[in-house]
Order: C-alpha cells, then structure tokens, then sequence
C-alpha cells in the first residue's frame, strides 16, 4: 500500500503510480470527503457546487418573470430598449457638434 506523508502545511503527495492511474497533474481540483474513517480524495470540479447554488438561489427568488401574453411580440419588447439607445446616440452627437 503506497504511503503519502502530510507535510508542514498540510499538503500531501500522491503517489506517482496513483498519480498515473487517475491522470493528475500539478494544479488539478481534487474533493476531499470523510468515508470509511479516513479521506477520500478525488478529482473534482473548480466550483464548488452547493456553494455557488447558495449564493444565487436569492437573486434568483427575488427575480420576477417577464409578464407573458397575447400581444408582446419581440419588436414590442425590444423597442423601448433600441429607442433609448438611439436617443442616447442623437444626444451623444448632438453634444459632439
């Protein structure tokens, strides 16, 4: 059974055998969980899942849906958006003259 020692600052080496198996590399994620009374280590995502979904689940319940009914066609949509743009170039060009 390969040993791996804990270092000063609580790193470890993994053995270059196991290594090879599961092809890490230097700067790979790896998730660490208790099983079996000791640490499972395996490769894992950079983002931390549960806590990303902590950090939105608010911002997105306070979100609200955009109304939906006859009658809101995409150019009804997007007008007041393209108006104001346009209206902010006509300003923008007028102050350049």
């Amino acid at each position: 059974m390969p040993v791996v020692s804990v270092k000063a600052r609580f790193q470890a080496t993994v053995p270059g055998r196991q290594r090879r198996n599961i092809d890490l590399r230097e700067g790979d994620i790896t998730e660490a969980t208790f099983a079996g009374g000791g640490i499972l280590s395996r490769p894992g995502d950079p983002v931390d899942r549960d806590a990303a979904a902590n950090r939105i689940a608010p911002g997105l319940a306070a979100t609200r849906s955009a109304p939906r009914g006859p009658g809101r066609s995409k150019d009804g949509i997007m007008g007041n958006p393209i108006a104001g743009i346009a209206a902010s170039r006509r300003e923008r060009r007028r102050r350049e003259e």
